[in-house]
């Protein structure tokens, strides 16, 4: 019998705790800090979106440093789904100016589990970002970005995004490319207080100077937004400019195994970037060495198959970009091993393009019900992942007309963790793209 490769056995481990709570994007509790879009290509409305698993929730939004924004109060049923529009209050809502203590930051409550997204609703410029509750918070981040594509105006530059959850946090960054009034390389600390924010934006829109590999320390634990705004799609074809946004997850949460599926729609090859958090870290695409990276250096990967396999020799980060026709969308890859759910609610912003990605550790894709109906995602539309030596399997459902818009979506799995993530796009119109699904491991509280 052959050796099992390392992440193996986290797998069998994982398989031990795996009917114990996982947390992560499903969760009672969220921090977040949206960035400025342009108003020039197009900011508004924004929204937060809301969705309930078995349990009815009220759900209380707030800026804990802001007395001038009105606590907002949302009840939505058990399986149901609420949308607050922030749009009235955007003004204290997008982070801005830069360089600036302000208190901006957005905190939610429930008292059930739900998940949240907020969503630059704009009908040229519009993106998800997929609050990921606990697995957003942390001490140490490493900030990936893409690098391939320019940003259209100089004023929708990559940016980040800092929300703090205690008073007296001391954060540290250390930029890797400039950002307007920082210096590349320069350390510089900012001291915010619970809800205070802080914005930074890059001095260049060359994709080459966007942030990517910025390291941000902190006293306390905080939560990080990156953005990158109006990018120029034209390598795909057409004439389209799109937002590209998320929250991040902290170094702490970082994962050794990832997969990136291709998106149905857009025109030419994906592309992955791999951010190293260490120092002599390999990485592997379907099982071949590709490169060695060092603690903030970023690996391309050029995604020309339906899909891959990643892994690593150390914890890494990835964002994934992907779109429609040449509107382009990004996420973060929730990391594989000891991560998922068994149930996700989602809601569906237009009903445009929509198509869902899952991934499933092989075994399980008989398990799958949307809404509570089996029919929707049967096994037989998974295949397994190459180079994963035959653990995970993966499906991308395009014909989606079972999904409602601005409705209730839930999907379940009997049988084990799975990841979810969905794009809805338009030809030369607008891509969104995120992962609802649990990116914390079962091993943390």
């Amino acid at each position: 019998m052959s050796a099992l490769k390392p992440w193996r056995w986290w797998v069998l481990l994982c398989a031990l705790f795996s009917f114990g709570e996982a947390w992560g994007q499903t969760d009672t509790e969220f921090w977040f800090v949206a960035p400025e879009v342009w108003a020039g290509h197009g900011d508004s409305p924004i929204v937060l979106r809301f969705a309930t698993l078995n349990n009815a929730a009220t759900i209380t939004v707030e800026q804990p440093a802001n007395p001038g924004f009105p606590v907002q109060t949302v009840n939505v049923p058990a399986n149901g789904m609420a949308t607050l529009d922030l749009t009235p209050w955007m003004g204290m809502v997008e982070n801005k100016p830069v360089n600036t203590v302000l208190g901006f930051g957005l905190h939610i409550t429930s008292t059930a589990d739900i998940t949240a997204y907020y969503e630059v609703d704009h009908w040229e410029n519009p993106d998800i970002f997929t609050l990921k509750g606990g697995a957003a918070l942390g001490t140490s981040f490493r900030t990936p970005f893409q690098t391939f594509l320019n940003n259209n105006y100089p004023e929708s530059t990559a940016g980040l995004d800092i929300v703090a959850t205690e008073d007296g946090t001391v954060v540290t960054v250390t930029p890797a490319t400039a950002f307007n009034g920082h210096p590349a390389g320069v350390p510089f600390d900012i001291t915010l207080g619970a809800g205070q924010t802080y914005s930074m934006r890059a001095a260049s829109t060359a994709a080459g100077q966007h942030p990517a590999g910025t390291l941000i320390t902190s006293t306390a634990p905080i939560a990080v937004t990156m953005s990158d705004d109006s990018i120029v799609g034209s390598p795909y074809g057409g004439t389209c400019f799109d937002l590209l946004g998320d929250q991040l997850i902290p170094v702490a949460y970082a994962g050794t195994e990832y997969i990136a599926v291709k998106g149905p729609d857009l025109n030419g090859p994906d592309k992955v970037f791999i951010l190293a958090t260490e120092d002599g870290t390999e990485v592997f695409v379907n099982g071949l060495l590709f490169s060695t990276l060092d603690a903030g250096d970023t690996y391309t990967h050029t995604l020309l198959a339906d899909v891959a396999h990643y892994s690593a020799s150390a914890p890494v980060l990835v964002l994934h970009l992907t779109g429609v026709s040449c509107e382009v969308a990004g996420a973060i890859l929730p990391p594989l091993v000891c991560t998922g759910s068994d149930e996700v609610a989602f809601v569906r912003s237009t009903d445009q393009d929509f198509s869902l990605t899952l991934l499933v550790e092989t075994g399980a894709e008989g398990g799958f019900s949307f809404n509570g109906n089996p029919i929707w995602i049967p096994a037989g539309s998974f295949s397994v992942v190459p180079g994963s030596g035959g653990a995970w399997s993966y499906a991308q459902i395009a014909n989606t007309g079972f999904v409602p818009t601005l409705g209730s979506s839930r999907v379940a799995n009997s049988l084990g963790r799975f990841h979810l993530g969905v794009i809805n796009g338009m030809y030369e119109g607008f891509a969104r793209y995120g992962y609802f699904s649990d990116f914390r491991t079962y091993f943390h509280t």
